[in-house]
C-alpha cells in the first residue's frame, strides 16, 4: 500500500508540472514540485521520474508535424504531405511570427524537460543517504547510472536546441519563482557547445555500455555518438568558416584544425569502444542487401550492434506509431505521406556505382530515355544500387496483398502508379488509372504527386489500415558515426584513411569503391545511407548548400503504358508541380525564436535576418 501511495504522489507531481509549465518564461516550471522527500528517498520513484523525461524524447511519428518527417521536407528528401503544397519554411516565408505547423525537431519547449532534469541532477546524489548503511553503496551505484542518463538526456535536448537555434540560454540548475528571468540571456554558440560536450563526457563516464543497459535507455555509446554528431556540426562551414554573423550562431575566431580534430576524435572514441558494428547485409548478393537494408529498419528490438540508441514500440500500450498507415499506398487504405521526390530517386547510382544519368537522359518532352550500352532495359528502376530497393516504393514494386475489393485487378500486390491505355485503330477503347494514384478507386485524395513512397521504416507484415507498427525507431546508429569519422578525416586532409571508411559503407551496401571526387562520395553516402533519419536538413545547412539544393525544382514521374494494336510501350515522364517551389533566404540557416518567447524574455537576441 505504501508503494501505491508513493506512485500516486509521484504521478500527481508529473501531472501538476505538465499543467504548470505552459505559460512561464522559457517554458520553465519555476515551482519545484519534485522536492518531496518521499520521491528523493526512493530509487524506484527516482527512476520513474526519469522515465517520464524519456517519454518526451521525440521519435517516430512525433517527428512529423502531420505524420511526416519535417526535417526531410526541409532537406528536400521528401515532399510535403502528398505533394502540391509547401511548408512555410520551404517557401521562405518563415518568421518569428509565422513558423508554420510543420517544424517538429527543435521546439523551444525543450526547456520543460531541461528543468525536470536540472531538478533531478540537483537531488540525485542525496538519494542513497536515505537508505541504511548496508544498502547505501548499492543504491549509489544505481543512482550514478541514473545520473549519467539524466546528463545524457539534458545534453540531448540541448543538442537539438543548439543545432536549430545556435547558442541558447544554458541553464544548469533548477529555476524558481524568485529568480530574475530577465538576467537569462543566450550563451554564445561556443559556450553552448562546450556545455553540452561536458555533459556528454560526464554522462559517458557514468553510463554502462549498451550490453549492460535496458534497451532504449542511455548508454556510454549513445553519449559518445551524440557528442560526435554535435562536434561534426560545430566544425562545419555554417558555424566555423569564419563568416558567422555573430557569436550566437558560430565561432568568432575558429581554429578549424582543432575543431575537426575534436570531431574526428569523438567519432573515433565510439569506434574504439569495439562494441558497435555495421550489420552484414549480405554483400555481394545485391538482392540480399536490398532486403536486409529494409529489414534492418523493421526490427522489433534494438539488439543490433549497429543501433546505438532508439525506441521500441508496442501495439497494445504506450504511444503508438502508425508508420504503415501514414506512409503506405492509398490503394490499400493508407495515407501516402512521406513521398521521395524524383530528384532524390534519380540520385541513386546504378549497381556498378556509376551515376544514373550516365545511362539515362531526359528528352525535350520530359521522357526518360535509356542511352546505355551496359544497362539496356528502358525501365529506369532496373539495375539500381540495392539501397534504392530497400528504401523506395516505385511503380510495379512488390509490396503487400490487396484487399478483396482490388485483388482481382492486382492479385500480386504491387505499388501501382501507371495509367494503362488501350487503343484500337487510333481510338482509346479503355483507360485505367493506377490503383495508388490520385485518380485511383480507393481514397484518391491520399494518392501522392511524386509517384514514389518511402518503403524504409514500414513493415510489410503490418496492415496499416488496421494496425499500429511495432518496429523500432532508431535515433542514432553506427553508420552515421563511421561517416562522421570519414568527414572529419577528409577535412583534416587524411584522404586515404577517409576513403577507407566511405568505402566501408559502400561495400557493405554491395557497391564498389567510389571513383571521382571524394567530397561528392562522402556526401552521396550521407544522403543515401541516412535517408530520412533526421539528418539531411542539418547536413545541407552545415555545408551551406541550402541555396543550391533549393534552386532545383522538385519533380516526380508520370507513367503511361500504351497498348496499341497489340503492341505495348511504356513511357516514364518527368513532371513538375509536385510541390510548390522552394525559395531560399539567408535566414533559413537558423530557426527563429518565436515572438511569444521573445515577448516573455525581451533580452533574448533573435537569430540573424528575422
Amino acid at each position: 500500500m505504501k508503494r501505491i501511495i508513493r506512485n500516486i504522489i509521484f504521478f500527481s507531481y508529473v501531472l501538476l508540472s505538465t499543467l504548470g509549465c505552459e505559460e512561464t518564461i522559457l517554458d520553465k516550471d519555476p515551482i519545484n514540485r519534485y522536492s518531496d522527500p518521499i520521491v528523493w528517498s526512493d530509487v524506484n520513484l527516482v527512476e520513474a521520474y526519469l522515465n517520464n523525461v524519456y517519454n518526451n524524447v521525440d521519435y517516430g511519428r512525433s517527428f512529423r508535424g502531420h505524420a511526416y518527417n519535417s526535417n526531410s521536407i526541409f532537406g528536400c528528401e521528401v515532399i510535403m504531405y502528398k505533394g502540391g503544397q509547401s511548408p512555410v519554411y520551404n517557401t521562405g516565408a518563415i518568421s518569428a511570427d509565422n513558423q508554420g505547423t510543420d517544424f517538429a525537431t527543435g521546439i523551444w519547449k525543450r526547456y520543460k524537460q531541461i528543468q525536470q532534469l536540472n531538478i533531478f541532477l540537483e537531488k540525485i546524489d542525496q538519494v542513497s543517504e536515505g537508505y541504511p548503511d548496508t544498502e547505501k553503496a548499492a543504491i549509489k551505484v544505481q543512482t550514478d547510472v541514473l545520473k549519467g542518463e539524466a546528463l545524457f538526456l539534458r545534453a540531448y535536448f540541448y543538442t537539438r536546441l543548439c543545432m536549430d537555434y545556435g547558442g541558447v540560454p544554458v541553464l544548469n540548475s533548477p529555476t524558481s519563482l524568485g529568480d530574475n528571468f530577465l538576467d537569462i540571456k543566450r550563451s554564445t554558440f561556443e559556450e553552448t557547445v562546450n556545455f553540452i560536450v561536458k555533459d556528454y563526457d560526464e554522462a559517458a563516464s557514468l553510463l554502462k555500455l549498451k550490453s549492460g543497459m535496458e534497451m532504449g535507455r542511455a548508454t556510454k555509446e549513445a553519449a559518445l555518438a551524440y557528442k560526435s554528431r554535435l562536434l561534426l556540426f560545430a566544425a562545419s562551414d555554417l558555424t566555423a568558416d569564419g563568416n558567422a554573423e555573430n557569436e550566437l550562431v558560430g565561432y568568432s575566431n575558429p581554429n578549424r584544425v582543432a575543431l575537426w580534430t575534436a570531431a574526428r576524435d569523438a567519432a573515433k572514441d565510439v569506434i574504439d569502444l569495439g562494441t558497435c558494428n555495421l550489420e552484414d547485409f549480405g554483400a555481394p548478393d545485391l538482392d540480399a542487401v536490398a532486403q536486409n537494408y529494409f529489414n534492418f529498419f523493421k526490427a522489433y528490438d534494438l539488439s543490433s550492434n549497429e543501433v546505438i540508441w532508439g525506441k521500441m514500440n508496442r501495439q497494445d500500450v504506450g504511444r503508438k506509431i502508425y508508420t504503415n498507415r501514414m506512409q503506405g499506398p492509398n490503394g490499400t487504405y493508407n495515407y501516402g505521406n512521406q513521398e521521395p521526390s524524383g530528384n532524390f530517386v534519380d540520385g541513386y547510382q546504378m549497381n556498378d556505382g556509376s551515376d544514373f544519368f550516365d545511362h539515362f537522359e531526359i528528352n525535350e518532352e520530359g521522357e526518360y530515355i535509356n542511352t546505355s550500352s551496359q544497362f539496356t532495359n528502358k525501365n529506369p528502376y532496373y539495375y539500381r544500387e540495392p539501397r534504392f530497393y530497400g528504401t523506395v516504393l516505385y511503380d510495379s514494386a512488390l509490396w503487400q496483398p490487396r484487399f478483396s475489393d482490388l485483388a482481382d485487378i492486382d492479385p500480386v500486390g504491387i505499388y501501382d502508379r501507371r495509367t494503362r491505355v488501350e487503343k484500337v485503330g487510333g481510338q482509346v477503347v479503355s483507360e485505367r488509372f493506377g490503383l495508388d494514384t490520385r485518380q485511383g478507386p480507393i481514397q484518391s485524395w491520399n494518392g501522392g504527386y511524386s509517384g514514389y513512397l518511402t518503403k524504409k521504416f514500414m513493415d510489410d507484415a503490418i496492415v496499416g489500415r488496421y494496425e499500429a507498427n511495432k518496429n523500432i525507431h532508431i535515433n542514432i546508429r553506427y553508420a552515421e558515426v563511421i561517416l562522421n569519422y570519414a568527414e572529419a578525416l577528409l577535412e583534416l586532409e587524411e584522404e586515404e584513411e577517409a576513403a577507407i571508411y566511405i568505402n566501408m559503407i559502400r561495400n557493405r551496401s554491395g557497391l564498389p569503391d567510389f571513383t571521382g571526387d571524394i567530397v561528392e562520395a562522402l556526401r552521396y553516402e550521407r544522403k543515401i545511407e541516412l535517408f530520412c533519419e533526421e539528418l539531411r536538413w542539418y547536413d545541407i545547412r552545415r555545408w551551406k548548400i541550402i541555396e543550391d539544393v533549393y534552386a532545383e525544382k522538385l519533380y516526380g514521374v508520370d507513367i503511361v503504358e500504351l497498348k496499341e494494336d497489340g503492341v505495348t510501350t511504356t513511357k516514364w515522364k518527368k513532371i513538375f508541380g509536385v510541390q510548390a517551389d522552394n525559395n531560399f533566404s539567408a535566414k533559413m540557416y537558423w530557426w527563429p525564436i518565436a515572438t511569444d518567447e521573445i515577448n516573455k524574455a525581451p533580452q533574448l537576441q533573435q537569430n540573424p535576418h528575422y
